[in-house]
């Protein structure tokens, strides 16, 4: 961009933001007054309890109180985000310095959410994204069985649907070409549950190809995939709460039986001990069994964001960087073999041999602090049988 012209730039990008910020905002919070509203008159939460307790249906109403409890709890962190910031700024007058040193505040921590909701919402009106229940009649055809309607039916097929979300989310973390997909999810720097809005658009192709297979030759019906699809991006969404909301995070004993918000804060962390685990959404038991279940350390306090220098307030460098970088690195290749590996090993992998992938830096970083990675199998059978099993000395054992 020319250099005259980069001052006119970052004031039309500011006033974007601001209109970007106030529309999605009012939208959020207009919508939640007027299902209060809708309440107080008889209608709203109390109707989405009652009439699925009258045809017990009674998964709804887990779901019409978390549903309730997610824009509550993103209203909260935002109004606490502007409460602190105008706190820090109230010493001095008011004039043009100190307004853009709030603005810049929040370009930091909601520009790149903003940007990505307003973007996905733009491309929903020209282009298809959630392709899951289009494909899924072709997809039945890979069905050799399937499961019947029993409680352990549903069982299998939340395990089964864990199982699907587990083995994409492993993907997108280890085969670059898919990781350029997920990684704006990744890229914020601050940890809200505005974080759940962003996605790159192309990404539910991957996920909905990955996950058919999976649940349409496991027997998965989609009755129940229904319900399941229900819940899923309703405790999506909680989990991303961020300090504000629960400090740690960890929700006592649920600790143990789902994903918390502890757990998915680890997910996001860029620290070399947190990078590339948690990669369930609701239920444990698949990273536990596959040993990517990571506890938040008290010893390592969270980072978040993807390792390389990035504006995460830049939008074009924050969505659309890493695909950027990956052209680069295929552009510069010496071999088709080579580009072919860029696309398929893991992110920070080279030709050369210089290896910064997530499991290297994780490895290098244990190597002088072993007792941090006692987790997933080894960390329940020693809460469970501290006598037989008893923690090193110096770790702190803690989910």
């Amino acid at each position: 961009m020319l250099r005259w012209a980069q001052p006119y730039w970052r004031t039309i990008n500011q006033l974007v933001f601001i209109a970007v910020f106030g529309y999605l905002f009012y939208g959020l919070a207009w919508g939640f007054i007027q299902y209060l509203w809708d309440t107080l008159r008889g209608h709203g939460v109390i109707t989405d309890i009652v009439n699925p307790l009258s045809e017990k249906e009674y998964y709804k109403i887990i779901l019409t109180i978390v549903g309730v409890l997610i824009p509550v709890l993103t209203l909260w962190e935002i109004f606490w985000f502007f409460g602190n910031t105008l706190n820090n700024e109230r010493s001095g007058t008011w004039n043009g310095a100190k307004f853009m040193r709030i603005l810049r505040r929040v370009s930091v921590e909601y520009r790149p959410t903003f940007f990505a909701a307003m973007f996905g919402d733009l491309l929903t009106r020209f282009i298809v994204i959630d392709v899951f229940w289009h494909w899924l009649p072709a997809f039945k055809k890979l069905s050799f069985f399937t499961i019947g309607n029993q409680w352990y039916a549903w069982i299998y097929a939340w395990l089964a649907w864990e199982l699907s979300t587990w083995v994409w989310h492993f993907g997108a973390h280890k085969i670059r070409l898919f990781w350029c997909l997920h990684s704006p999810h990744h890229a914020p720097q601050q940890f809200n549950m505005t974080v759940a809005w962003v996605h790159f658009f192309a990404e539910g192709y991957v996920t909905a190809v990955i996950q058919l297979v999976i649940l349409m030759t496991l027997g998965v019906s989609p009755t129940m995939l229904v319900v399941i699809m229900s819940f899923e991006p309703v405790w999506g969404t909680f989990i991303h709460a961020g300090e504000r909301s629960f400090k740690t995070g960890r929700l006592g004993v649920m600790r143990y039986f789902v994903i918390t918000p502890s757990y998915h804060r680890v997910h996001h962390g860029k620290n070399p001990l947190y990078m590339d685990t948690n990669f369930c959404t609701m239920l444990p038991v698949w990273d536990w069994l596959f040993g990517t279940l990571q506890p938040l350390r008290d010893e390592v306090k969270l980072e978040y964001g993807i390792t390389r220098p990035m504006d995460s307030t830049h939008f074009l460098d924050f969505y659309f960087g890493e695909i950027y970088l990956l052209g680069r690195d295929l552009r510069n290749a010496k071999s088709w073999m080579d580009r072919l590996l860029y696309l398929v090993k893991p992110p920070g992998w080279t030709p050369e041999g210089v290896d910064h992938t997530a499991a290297t830096m994780r490895r290098e970083f244990l190597r002088d602090q072993p007792g941090l990675a006692l987790s997933s199998k080894r960390q329940l059978l020693r809460q469970m049988f501290p006598s037989l099993w008893p923690p090193p000395s110096g770790s702190t054992v803690r989910p």
